[in-house]
């Protein structure tokens, strides 16, 4: 993994991660690289309001690794910003780190389109067995970049 340049510690992220990666058996480090694959980095817009960032739920980790492995629908309650909530279901594609947000990239068969979901909006998130979808290309804008591909 090439961390991004531009996050904090990126260097001690790759020696961690190059570690790990030693540690693990190999069908894990192959798990590890597949999930890897769906992060991506970019940069917040200055005209993000941030000031109701919360925590992002414990859960929302495990069952993200699980559904974007699997490639398995994900439904979970979701915040908008004015506080409403709503119930979702979605075939996640990416994550996008836009320090310091988190963002579930996911297709919504019900919209037809992408929609991109604050992390720390996220409550209750479970994958749905048997509900399988196929990997669709996510039109990012010019200055997100796979994790991957970041220069060091």
């Amino acid at each position: 993994m090439r961390a991004a340049g531009n996050l904090p510690f990126s260097g001690l992220a790759d020696a961690g991660l190059a570690k790990i990666e030693k540690a693990l058996p190999s069908d894990k480090v192959q798990d590890l690289r597949r999930f890897l694959d769906c992060l991506y980095v970019g940069q917040l817009s200055p005209q993000v309001n941030i000031s109701d960032m919360g925590a992002m739920e414990p859960a929302l980790l495990p069952a993200f690794e699980t559904a974007f492995l699997q490639r398995l629908h994900l439904r979970f309650q979701y915040r908008d910003a004015k506080g409403a909530v709503t119930s979702r279901h979605v075939e996640p594609q990416a994550m996008l780190i836009l320090p310091p947000l988190w963002y579930l990239v996911a297709w919504d068969p019900a919209h037809k389109d992408f929609r991109h979901f604050r992390m720390d909006r996220i409550s209750e998130p479970e994958y749905i067995e048997g509900a399988t979808f196929r990997r669709r290309h996510v039109p990012f804008e010019d200055n997100v970049r796979p994790i991957q591909h970041l220069p060091r």
